[in-house]
């Protein structure tokens, strides 16, 4: 499997040599694994994270392999730079790992990390989604920019994801504080917008500002 945009799927994987195993974390008996390309070792990943400096190899590989350590699914990243949350989202209806991919730039302050839920569904690996207030269905990104940041919480037995976000709107900046919850059917999101700017180099936004 592979994510369309704002993730790439790159047909360049296929003429690389992924071999340096990255994260992983078990899922019961089934584990999954982020692949790294052979030429990006693990003191090369952290002198290079976040650091805006072009990343050599192939991009980044999640998979998803069997007990038997068959590969079952895979979702091809965007970037040679990833890394695997160790913990899995505490409550979820499914397991859902959380995977950040490095598409920091060497300046702007709207690039950075790009974490994704992804849920272990039976055989396969699947984006996280939340139905918004009007019943749509969105995909969850969790920036973390000069503009943009996130944490998971605690909730009750669950955790919930909060992110915040300011973006430029005719003029002025506009701040957009997203809280993202687990239901009984699936992820949810509500959102409120003020107007205003908040930078990543602050404070984050008390629980109280998120709807």
């Amino acid at each position: 499997m592979t994510l369309k945009s704002p993730w790439l799927a790159l047909a360049l994987v296929a003429a690389h040599s992924l071999a340096y195993a990255g994260d992983r974390l078990a899922v019961g008996c089934q584990t999954v694994a982020l692949v790294l390309d052979d030429g990006l070792t693990p003191h090369a990943l952290d002198r290079l994270w976040a650091s805006g400096d072009p990343a050599p190899g192939a991009p980044a590989v999640l998979q998803l392999r069997g007990c038997d350590g068959a590969l079952l699914d895979s979702i091809t990243l965007e970037a040679p730079l990833a890394r695997l949350d160790h913990t899995l989202l505490r409550g979820a209806r499914v397991p859902t790992v959380l995977v950040t991919v490095d598409l920091t730039a060497p300046a702007g302050s709207y690039s950075g990390l790009l974490t994704r839920p992804i849920q272990v569904m039976a055989k396969r690996l699947e984006p996280a989604q939340a139905r918004a207030a009007g019943g749509q269905w969105q995909p969850i990104v969790l920036a973390h920019t000069g503009k943009a940041a996130w944490k998971r919480v605690r909730v009750g037995a669950a955790e919930q994801l909060l992110s915040v976000r300011s973006e430029p709107q005719e003029g002025h900046f506009t701040t957009r504080y997203r809280r993202y919850m687990q239901t009984k059917q699936g992820w949810a999101v509500r959102v409120r917008t003020q107007p205003g700017l908040w930078e990543s180099d602050g404070d984050f936004p008390s629980r109280r500002s998120f709807p």
